[in-house]
């Protein structure tokens, strides 16, 4: 079975080549756009793509708009795309060599665009890794690169199988384990979000079972201003949480 997969765009094509994870083994680009707007600053980053990719002997196709209608669905790809190998996924195991860190799981997640749009934010915010259910993601990684402007190439991921099983072992590592919860928990901000931290999200569907919130060692919730019943998307709750961390991390003075 084939798992190479095409993405398109220059932010997508020259994150997937610094990344560790995967490797690019096809680079195509539009020859006759590349001549028309040889002055313009998107044609010069595409020449330096290009540079970038011969020194690595990486295969290079010179092709027409055409190729680019039949085989990309979206219309930004700037003239440039790249058949790119399947990704290696990290280990629980490789994520606790290092010193303590952060790291989020995200639970019952599903749409490729909302699952890009929180990593790009989490990568924004600093946080170490994102763990999420085992599934099979081939079919919609390019809007998964796309809609994360690349950093899902960049971020530490783990898929794992037995969420409980998971949190056992961060918690044997003095991991503390923090659930949000809509209603019930403390305010996040006047939770301290210091490492080692695991943080559990859940979907805004489903939210976060029992047992899971059992198993956390606090609940955090995130206050609203006005009455509202509502739960806030994945993304939404995430970004806040990932930038209350780093606010911590830059701004809260030791007492």
């Amino acid at each position: 079975m084939n798992t190479s997969i095409l993405i398109e765009g220059k932010i997508s094509v020259e994150t997937v080549l610094h990344s560790k994870y995967r490797k690019v083994l096809t680079l195509f680009y539009d020859v006759a756009k590349l001549q028309r707007k040889r002055s313009s600053k998107q044609s010069k980053s595409v020449k330096r793509i290009i540079e970038l990719v011969k020194s690595r002997d990486i295969k290079i196709e010179a092709v027409d708009s055409k190729w680019f209608e039949k085989n990309v669905k979206g219309k930004t790809h700037g003239g440039i795309a790249a058949l790119i190998s399947e990704r290696t996924y990290q280990k629980i195991h490789e994520l606790l060599k290092s010193k303590p860190r952060i790291y989020f799981y995200l639970d019952g997640i599903e749409d490729p665009y909302n699952l890009g749009y929180t990593i790009r934010s989490l990568f924004a915010a600093g946080i170490n890794g994102i763990l999420m259910r085992k599934r099979d993601w081939h079919e919609v990684e390019s809007l998964i690169i796309k809609s994360s402007a690349g950093t899902s190439e960049l971020m530490p991921i783990v898929l794992v199988e037995d969420l409980i099983a998971t949190l056992d072992i961060f918690k044997s590592n003095n991991y503390t384990i923090a659930c949000t919860d809509k209603d019930n928990g403390q305010s996040l901000y006047k939770s301290s979000l210091k490492p080692p931290l695991f943080i559990v999200i859940g979907g805004e569907k489903r939210g976060i079972n029992r047992t899971l919130l059992d198993k956390s060692d606090v609940t955090i919730t995130i206050p609203y201003k006005r009455e509202f019943t509502g739960s806030l998307p994945l993304h939404s709750a995430a970004t806040i949480i990932g930038f209350e961390i780093l606010r911590q991390q830059q701004y809260d003075t030791p007492k």
